[in-house]
């Protein structure tokens, strides 16, 4: 009884952990932002103008609650160029945004000489105790741009490491003191923006963005981080559904399996029921003897749930979520905890009390249905194929204790599972592999030196050089600039075409992209935000309308996701880079895509070296972190599906045993009427075969639909353009596996069956 006990509270408590573990998933990031107090967006006054902005208006704002003033920081550390990030004040990083510390300490606002790194900042990033030599830029200088060393140098020693939202949501670096600008400012470049936080949240983010038009530039820039948060959610809502699939799989195992020792332990007073009746007991009386000694299983199972799942929510979550989380490590929820102890002692007493009154009953007819199953399947041609069938699917009805039932719900559970991770799994491989689907429409970036750049565009030459590279598909120069649309500041996008060759294009979801003048493409987001859809009007920085003619991704950067943007054509877009105050941020890139898509890290690197003397960047083009990130989920489908194939055999597997362990009479009795001992086999393969063939067909469409309505999901929620996930290679396969593991399962049941002996068997008779 003690062992039933630990058995089902160690499924049970596993399960309840794997569920508890996929709700810290889906909080883990709104967690981290309660921890820090995070800001709700970033305006980039840096990108409209070099001037010092004025925030007191837009502090005044209705939908403002707080300003958190900071500072880019530019300069090198050896011969790498760096960009570090530093408040303005006393507001942020200890008021707002203000970070766990996870290793020493955080930096003295009075020591200008002191840093810290948050801990994704990778392996480029200092450790802790370390110093580094930070050489500034000076102030800018437009005659001569920005000149290495002619700022100070300083020795800045790293005091500590920190975790906070802004390392997933924004991006991650090194933080100097406050007081590094006291008494450096005005010796260095620095480049001086803010976070916002709103009074309620993201409902707020449309009358932000049309402020800060309104109080520092036309066409600031505003991210928004309650949507940048989908770098994070896109994948922790993935793991959490892996971890709810985890935890209902292992409920399914301990149900069928557990549920069922427990049963057939129940059950074993259904020997004893002529001798206790004849002694008197009634059924009533039988049932309380059998309940009474698994009171031991249920309280067994109750303690030994408690300590699993509060030993296992020491490992969740798992994955991108494990990283984000600002408390992992043994977690009680003991409202869950003691909810799922009723429940399962609930649910022991239940099966017991059902498994104890079936088994108590009279037991007059229980051999007429056993001569009635013979008689039947003696129906059937061949007698062992019709046998293995009933069996597959009746079980042993007569006892109510055959396992087929089991096998059944197993082989249809773990087909199902298998085939729908398979199927995300292809959705995850094609996207990683086609990043287009996120708006990544080339191999690589090549940014031109700054000699070579004006306000026309690329120094032809410098193009061409690139266009008469060996291995290119396609090329073209992107320009990108940011324009106020409506009220907001929009990064809008155009492709400049050059020589003969294919032309890249930026990704279009629906409708098509801007032809003439008077067209432009937005991205789905921005389309929100503007309260627009294809077909209509919208008013452009410079006075004139555009009619949305569709909706598509662009290059995504720090200020901006890759659903946000504008694209118009060539003429269009000149137009809006003359006007003088659009000028500032206007950048130029030649895109690359090779003919060869296999091997793009070498060809990366070719390119980078014939290009090195006109090129100042060679790089890949930056995947946005929504679909990289998903990188982090490849390891649960695995661990789910290995979880389901031995849910499977261990199903399979377990009626087959079950069948020749409680019905060998029924063996003996067909051995008798001259089945042979390749007959007994045959049955048993045929028994494995029917259940793996019933849990391909409910198995394989039932997959099939929820993996594609879950890529569907991820794809929407990223967003990604949707490509069917479905690998028909991979499940066409798993019919084949799936019938020649029945088979092979079928092996040992069945020569334990041939060896069976009537005469021993049957002379009780």
């Amino acid at each position: 009884m003690v062992v039933l006990g630990v058995l089902a509270g160690l499924t049970a408590g596993l399960a309840v952990a794997a569920f508890d573990g996929a709700q810290r998933t889906a909080t883990a990031l709104h967690r981290l932002e309660a921890r820090n107090n995070a800001s709700d967006a970033v305006v980039f006054a840096s990108q409209t103008s070099s001037d010092k902005p004025y925030w007191t208006t837009l502090a005044s704002r209705p939908e403002v609650a707080s300003i958190a003033r900071w500072r880019l920081l530019f300069g090198l550390v050896g011969d790498e160029y760096t960009v570090m990030f530093g408040p303005s004040d006393d507001v942020w990083l200890q008021q707002i945004d203000r970070p766990i510390v996870v290793a020493g300490r955080m930096f003295d606002p009075s020591k200008p000489n002191e840093v810290v790194v948050d801990d994704q900042a990778g392996a480029d990033a200092p450790p802790l105790g370390s110093t580094v030599q930070f050489d500034a830029f000076g102030r800018y200088d437009p005659a001569v741009g920005d000149v290495p060393g002619s700022g100070p140098s300083v020795q800045l020693t790293v005091v500590g490491v920190i975790h906070t939202s802004l390392s997933w949501e924004f991006t991650s670096g090194g933080f100097v003191s406050p007081a590094f600008f006291a008494k450096y400012g005005d010796q260095v470049e620095f480049a001086e923006n803010a976070f916002v936080q709103l009074r309620h949240g993201g409902g707020d983010m449309t009358a932000l963005r049309r402020d800060a038009s309104r109080d520092l530039f036309a066409g600031v820039p505003v991210l928004d981080l309650r949507t940048t948060a989908r770098r994070v959610t896109a994948t922790t809502d993935v793991e959490k559904a892996m971890l709810m699939l985890l935890a209902g799989i292992v409920a399914l195992a301990g149900l069928v399996f557990v549920g069922q020792a427990i049963a057939r332990s129940a059950a074993t007073i259904g020997s004893d029921v002529p001798t206790l009746r004849a002694l008197g007991m009634t059924r009533r009386e039988m049932l309380a003897a059998a309940l009474r000694p698994h009171t031991l299983t249920a309280i067994t199972a109750a303690l030994t749930l408690a300590l699993t799942t509060t030993i296992a929510s020491r490992w969740f979550p798992v994955g991108l979520a494990a990283q984000v989380d600002p408390a992992r490590g043994i977690r009680v929820d003991v409202a869950l905890v003691l909810g799922a102890i009723v429940a399962l002692v609930v649910l022991i007493t239940a099966q017991v009390a059902l498994s104890s009154w079936l088994a108590a009953a009279p037991t007059d007819g229980r051999r007429r249905v056993r001569a009635s199953l013979l008689t039947r399947v003696g129906l059937m041609r061949p007698l062992a194929v019709g046998v293995g069938v009933r069996m597959a699917l009746e079980g042993n009805r007569s006892t109510g204790r055959g396992g087929s039932r089991s096998a059944l719900v197993g082989a249809v559970a773990a087909v199902a599972g298998i085939v729908a991770i398979v199927t995300l799994n292809h959705g995850l491989d094609d996207s990683l592999s086609h990043p287009q689907v996120a708006g990544v429409a080339w191999d690589v970036t090549v940014t031109p030196n700054a000699e070579d750049t004006s306000l026309e565009g690329v120094n032809p030459t410098i193009v061409d050089a690139v266009i008469d590279q060996p291995g290119l598909a396609a090329t073209g120069t992107i320009g990108r600039v940011t324009v106020q649309i409506g009220e907001v500041g929009v990064p809008t996008f155009t492709v400049i075409p050059r020589g003969t060759g294919s032309q890249i294009q930026l990704v279009t979801l629906q409708g098509r992209p801007p032809d003439a003048d008077d067209e432009i493409e937005l991205g789905p987001s921005t389309a929100r935000d503007l309260g627009v859809d294809i077909g209509d009007t919208i008013q452009l920085e410079d006075g004139r309308a555009a009619r949305v003619v569709g909706l598509g991704l662009f290059p995504s950067d720090v200020h901006a996701q890759f659903d946000e943007g504008a694209w118009v054509s060539n003429s269009r877009w000149f137009d809006l880079l003359g006007r003088q105050d659009t000028q500032e941020g206007a950048e130029f890139a030649i895109a690359v895509r090779f003919a060869d898509r296999d091997h793009i890290a070498d060809q990366t690197q070719t390119l980078a070296t014939a290009l090195a003397p006109v090129a100042s960047d060679v790089a890949p083009a930056e995947v946005p972190y929504e679909l990289s990130n998903l990188h982090n989920v490849r390891r649960l489908p695995t661990l789910l599906a290995s979880f389901l194939t031995v849910l499977g055999i261990v199903a399979v597997g377990h009626a087959l045993f079950t069948t020749v362990r409680r019905r060998g009479k029924d063996f003996a009795v067909m051995s008798a009427l001259g089945v042979t001992r390749t007959g007994s086999r045959i049955v048993l393969a045929v028994q494995g075969s029917t259940v793996a063939v019933v849990g391909l067909l409910f198995g394989l469409p039932l997959g099939l639909l929820a993996g594609r309505a879950g890529w569907q999901a991820i794809t929407d929620r990223v967003p990604l353009t949707f490509r069917s996930p479905i690998a028909f290679v991979g499940i066409l396969l798993i019919a084949p596996i799936a019938i020649v593991v029945a088979n092979a399962l079928a092996v040992l049941p069945g020569h334990r069956a041939a060896k069976l002996e009537p005469a021993l068997i049957l002379r009780s008779e």
